[in-house]
């Protein structure tokens, strides 16, 4: 009972932090009481009288996490079980061993181990399957729960049992978690004679100095730099002072670069740049995808409005909602929406209404709902949708068959052994995928499944279905026959016709067996769209103004 009356105090504390944010802090209304005592009244009747024995924190974290899904998809109650993950989303830090795990069969395997932490320093490589961690077998566990299970408090110790997916040798290691603090710029470097290059994956609490530093590096290594490409794809945000920060290297001191505005007057807040700026004058582009989002979005925008920075890329996320965090009672948190941000020209970029809301889903604003606003250099842009880029750049697709080869982990399997036949190879801007080492590949998957359904021949069967019923068949059975005959490779000869569009994929994740992330990066930049197009912008100084409107 005493468990379940602990249970019950959460439960208040994170009913008033919500309710604490829409009314005045101590006027909590009779039906807030009504519906505080009711389900405490549930709980206690379920503890006493539910024919099996029930699990109060399952249920109190389930009632709770639907609550909370009701408002929006960002604010949510953190347990202390899931505290680690909370101090890795803002500090990019936790206690580990420092590997990136995914999903092999039944049972979870290592993808990547980065450089220098206790994983790789006892060596684990990609595509080791753990089998044991702490003499308990993970066979059937999820990546989460394996997750679980290799974090911990640092200086603590984890024993694991692992062999390769192609060697049956089992080897058994002790490592000693460290503190593991993951990169926020992965990678930085000259992509292009006098162009820099900066990648930033997360905006983590001191990501801006990082940023900084990568600049002046930059500068140093190439005085005559004479352009920086910020890659902000596939960042899905995080703290918003830091997003500040790094928009503070490229602005004046004492510039408005973003605001939030609630319900409650102390989330009404306008942030300046406080600082310095580093450089004022180097021409700048800005690289956004889909999964760009919040602080990306901030800085992409804030950027784009004060005219300071060409974006390139694909239409953003559209995360215009501020969250901040709220202490509770047993060392858990609740991150709470407080406030929606804009930008200098005014706008905010929230795509989802979600208080407006059909089964559970919130509205999309529509185009004709979206307003104009503009920037310093009176270039129009629009609200509600994100940021859109200045210069639309799209991502290549691949095939379904391709697509097929990478979900089965067909190109994960082979680049590991790859890796064992290949002690060395050269470096990531030197690498090229010979033809011996293609089919090398073919063979390999000699003898293996492809689960694959051609798109073109469902939808010629589709067109079969649709003339038998028009009784029409009789007059293409002929034609369809000969275009089934032309469609219909085997998966020999679709390794053949997908040949460069496979490469592209694997020569990217054997690099990464011997040189990570960085190199990985460091190879695929040389043939990515996004930054052809920013070096050639870059490069073209009229070009660079007059997106800009700059006279």
């Amino acid at each position: 009972m005493k468990k379940i009356k602990n249970i019950l105090k959460i439960i208040i504390f994170v009913i008033i932090g919500i309710f604490s944010f829409r009314a005045v802090v101590g006027d909590i209304s009779f039906e807030l009481v009504k519906n505080l005592d009711i389900f405490t009244s549930v709980m206690q009747e379920l503890n006493k009288n539910y024919v099996d024995e029930i699990q109060p924190g399952s249920l109190t974290k389930t009632a709770i996490d639907e609550m909370l899904k009701s408002l929006d998809p960002y604010t949510e109650f953190i347990p202390e079980s899931d505290i680690e993950d909370y101090k890795l989303m803002t500090t990019g830090q936790y206690g580990g061993v420092g590997a990136l795990i995914q999903k092999l069969d039944s049972f979870v395997v290592v993808s990547e181990p980065y450089e220098g932490f206790p994983a790789y320093n006892a060596g684990l490589r990609a595509g080791d399957i753990i089998l044991e961690i702490n003499g308990v077998s993970v066979k059937g566990k999820s990546t989460q729960e394996v997750s679980d299970m290799l974090k911990g408090a640092p200086d603590t110790d984890v024993e694991i049992t692992f062999k390769n997916i192609f060697d049956d040798n089992i080897k058994k290691v002790k490592l000693t978690r460290k503190e593991i603090k993951l990169p926020e710029v992965p990678y930085y470097g000259i992509v292009a004679p006098h162009i820099g290059y900066i990648s930033l994956s997360s905006f983590t609490m001191n990501c801006s100095n990082t940023v900084k530093d990568a600049l002046l590096k930059l500068k140093e290594n190439d005085p005559k730099l004479q352009g920086l490409i910020l890659d902000l794809r596939n960042n899905g945000g995080g703290l918003l002072n830091e997003a500040v920060n790094i928009i503070n290297i490229f602005v004046p001191k004492n510039t408005e670069v973003v605001s939030t505005k609630g319900r409650l007057p102390e989330a009404n807040r306008v942030y300046k740049t406080m600082q310095a700026p580093v450089d004022l004058e180097i021409p700048l582009c800005v690289l956004i995808n889909e999964n760009s989002a919040s602080a990306s979005e901030i800085v992409a925008g804030a950027l784009q409005d004060l005219d300071r920075a060409v974006i390139i890329g694909e239409q953003s996320y559209g995360k215009g909602l501020v969250q901040n965090i709220v202490n509770l009672p047993y060392n858990s948190k609740l991150k709470v929406t407080i406030a929606k941000y804009y930008i200098p020209s005014g706008r905010c970029i929230q795509k989802i209404d979600y208080s407006d809301k059909t089964n559970g889903v919130g509205r999309q604003i529509s185009a004709d709902e979206q307003k104009i606003f503009f920037t310093k250099n009176k270039r129009p842009v629009k609200d509600a949708g994100g940021i859109l880029p200045d210069i639309d750049v799209k991502i290549d697709s691949i095939s379904a068959f391709t697509a097929a080869l990478y979900v089965g982990q067909h190109i994960f399997k082979f680049a590991t052994l790859y890796s064992i036949k290949h002690p060395t190879i050269p470096q990531p801007d030197q690498f090229k995928l010979s033809d011996a080492d293609y089919n090398e590949f073919i063979a390999y998957m000699k003898d293996k499944e492809i689960k694959y359904s051609s798109p073109l021949k469902m939808e010629l069967d589709k067109l079969t279905k649709l003339a038998e019923d028009e009784k029409k068949l009789d007059l293409i059975k002929d034609d369809i026959e000969l275009l089934k005959k032309k469609i219909t490779l085997d998966n020999q000869e679709e390794l053949i016709h997908y040949k460069d569009e496979i490469t592209t994929i694997l020569a990217p994740e054997i690099i990464s067996r011997y040189y990570y992330q960085k190199g990985r990066i460091q190879y695929e930049l040389q043939n990515d769209n996004f930054t052809h197009k920013a070096v050639e912008i870059l490069t073209n100084p009229s070009q660079y103004n007059n997106i800009l409107s700059v006279k």
